[in-house]
């Protein structure tokens, strides 16, 4: 099963990651929910360090974004991809030039180490995300949202796993290729179904991951209505 975008807390911080003679080189900045912080093919590629806040990573045509990932505190990427960067809350930011980084990373060994985690999980995210609109309903796909956020996070509680999710419904039907409408509708069913339980607004208690499993390989696809995302 691949792994969805890493939705648990925050990495820890940049600057006790970064070796603090490369951290000087950095532009530090602070920018607000909903600034746009790059868009395929921009002019300047630059290397972001994010140390407080969310950015989304996303792809998007004139009607519909898909979302690949979420960036948290603590992860690097680069404004040199065809993905659009969004920040989804304040956020403050550690950048500089590609080229200067290359630089850095050829003197420092170890900076590798810090880059690839979140590429590799991007690639991940992508190639799930592609199975899933190839392959699984909108109610697959959120059962399948479902487990592995429960298998990434969750803490055993009979009969079932309990976990929060960081995300609202609308950054969760992002992720999915679907609307609000439908994760919320879908959600509801899973609840009269005995399927999950919400003990908080953002806190599930999985009761029959074998009915979500279920749900995931398309043996209990969601009426016309909820399944058109």
């Amino acid at each position: 099963m691949h792994a969805l975008p890493h939705l648990s807390a925050a990495h820890p911080s940049a600057a006790t990651r970064l070796p603090p003679a490369l951290l000087e080189r950095f532009a530090r900045q602070r920018l607000a929910r909903g600034h746009l912080l790059s868009t395929p093919g921009a002019a300047h590629n630059r290397i972001l360090y994010l140390q407080e806040g969310r950015i989304r990573v996303f792809v998007a045509s004139e009607d519909k974004e898909l979302t690949l990932a979420y960036l948290s505190a603590g992860e690097l990427f680069s404004t040199h991809t065809r993905a659009y960067l969004r920040c989804e809350s304040a956020c403050t930011l550690l950048s500089m030039p590609t080229g200067e980084f290359a630089r850095s990373m050829a003197n420092e060994p170890g900076m590798l180490g810090l880059v690839m985690p979140v590429l590799g999980r991007i690639l991940d995210n992508s190639i799930a995300l592609i199975e899933d609109l190839a392959f699984r309903d909108v109610a697959g796909r959120l059962a399948r949202f479902m487990l592995v956020s429960a298998r990434q996070q969750g803490v055993a509680l009979a009969p079932g796993m309990r976990f929060t999710l960081d995300l609202a419904a609308s950054e969760i039907a992002l992720l999915l290729g679907c609307t609000r409408q439908t994760v919320s509708s879908l959600f509801k069913r899973m609840e009269r179904e005995a399927i999950i339980t919400r003990s908080a607004r953002r806190q599930f208690v999985v009761l029959q991951p074998d009915l979500l499993l279920r749900w995931q390989e398309g043996g209990a696809a969601a009426d016309s209505a909820e399944t058109v995302g």
